[in-house]
């Protein structure tokens, strides 16, 4: 006994050692500016591998992922209630921009809802999450609430009270009812909203610097999660991994199929083909830079250059995509989380439920979108909108870093999508443009 006791020790003891190199090998890394994306890649591996390696023992570094969850709990409920305002009260009052703004909204949220619908319907038809081992995890199971009951009480009573249980969608809605007072009231008193409007910004910009500061703890928070994860699951879990991964693809490839093809078919009324060769750049440097708010000079410029958008469009609606909407981190992560979550608790999602994710990713992808971490906080909604445990996302985020740049290159396909219905409908797409025949790789996009 007293021979095992040391073992026991010493391999404890040896597990704490490597967390600490670990940790110190991810800080340089940073030091030495190496891409975010490798950084968290590397804390998966080395994640997979310590966590192989101890096996039960590597569940001693779980908490060090529960303070990562536990920050992005945190900043949730503010970033989501200053972004709403700021990203409706942005709008200008005016003719121009309430027709190009309104369907630009529009077009980038609905396709979002299907984006949502997607993601539920392969997350269900594959059902990703019942391989998960959740055993560690406490969790009290909620209460099933009739539908009408579910209706109401996505209507605020009591901000205070549902900002303190993290209730998501009445904080929604009471941020957009703010919203809509705030630009009624400055058309008749602007001088008294305009210091409330100063303060929404600066806090808002304030919650998106303390959103960059939670995620730089991303590569450790990642390590850590991902080492608990194999070193309490079996290898089918791990196997399930990359089944969500694949997943994931493919719904991202169906969405592209079957929502924006048809929209830039029978709306637009383009090539759809030619629309893919004229949207390509855009896409890619998506992919590569897993950033919308980088991608955003190539983007405007492909839209305005290849796909023959107008200026005053593509500089308008290219940017509000990248804070409404948003396909893949706004919907279909989202929505698959959701449901993994529930299938390895256990739990079975009602009809309701659905709808709650449905409109839920669709509201909150209007003030979420567009910060760093975009999908976690998503996601971080949809599990507090549904009462669902936010360990949820620890069973999939070691991974996350491998599906991000896919998901980055589908948004700004969303947004580039969005900006041609809207061009087309409001008789800024020329379409000599379109059809003009371009280099494979144009140097005025670069």
């Amino acid at each position: 006994m007293f021979t095992n006791l040391r073992i026991d020790s010493w391999q404890v003891l040896a597990l704490y050692i490597v967390t600490l190199l670990v940790v110190a090998f991810l800080m340089g890394m940073r030091k030495k500016r190496i891409k975010f994306s490798y950084r968290v890649l590397s804390a998966l591996g080395l994640g997979l591998i310590v966590g192989t390696l101890f096996g039960d023992d590597a569940t001693i570094i779980r908490p060090i992922g529960s303070l990562y969850v536990r920050l992005i709990m945190m900043i949730v409920i503010p970033l989501v209630f200053t972004s709403i305002i700021k990203s409706f009260t942005d709008l200008k009052d005016s003719s121009k921009v309430k027709s190009i703004g309104g369907w630009s909204v529009f077009w980038l949220l609905l396709t979002t809802a299907l984006a949502t619908v997607i993601g539920l319907i392969y997350a269900n038809g594959f059902n990703l999450g019942l391989d998960f081992d959740t055993s560690s995890i406490s969790y009290t199971p909620r209460e099933v609430v009739p539908f009408e009951e579910v209706i109401l009480n996505l209507f605020p009573n009591n901000i205070v009270a549902h900002m303190a249980e993290n209730q998501m969608v009445p904080v929604i809605i009471f941020a957009l009812f703010i919203s809509i007072a705030m630009i009624v009231e400055r058309t008749k008193h602007p001088e008294m909203v305009e210091p409330f409007k100063n303060f929404i910004d600066s806090f808002q910009l304030i919650m998106v610097r303390m959103t960059k500061f939670v995620m730089r703890f991303t590569p450790y928070g990642v390590f850590a999660l991902i080492a608990n994860a194999a070193g309490r699951n079996n290898i089918d879990t791990l196997k399930a991994l990359g089944l969500y991964i694949i997943i994931h693809y493919v719904a991202m490839i169906t969405h592209f199929l079957i929502v924006h093809l048809p929209l830039v078919t029978f709306v637009a009324r383009l090539n759809p083909i030619r629309f893919i060769k004229k949207i390509y750049p855009a896409s890619i440097v998506g992919f590569t830079s897993q950033s919308s708010y980088g991608t955003l000079p190539v983007t405007i410029r492909s839209l305005t250059d290849r796909v023959g958008v107008s200026e005053r469009i593509a500089s308008f609606t290219a940017p509000l995509g990248a804070n409404v909407g948003m396909n893949a981190c706004g919907g279909i992560f989202p929505a698959m989380v959701a449901v993994i979550t529930a299938n390895a608790f256990g739990l079975e999602l009602a009809v309701s439920d659905y709808f709650l994710i449905v409109l839920t990713t669709t509201i909150a992808s209007i003030g979420i979108a567009g910060v760093p971490g975009i999908a976690s906080i998503a996601a971080s909604v949809v599990l507090l909108s549904l009462g669902l445990p936010l360990e949820g996302i620890g069973l999939i985020i070691g991974v996350d870093a491998l599906i991000d740049m896919g998901r980055t290159s589908l948004n700004v396909t969303g947004t580039m999508v969005s900006a041609t219905l809207v061009a087309n409908h409001e008789d800024e797409l020329n379409r000599d443009t379109f059809f003009e025949e371009q280099p494979l790789f144009n140097s005025s996009i670069e």
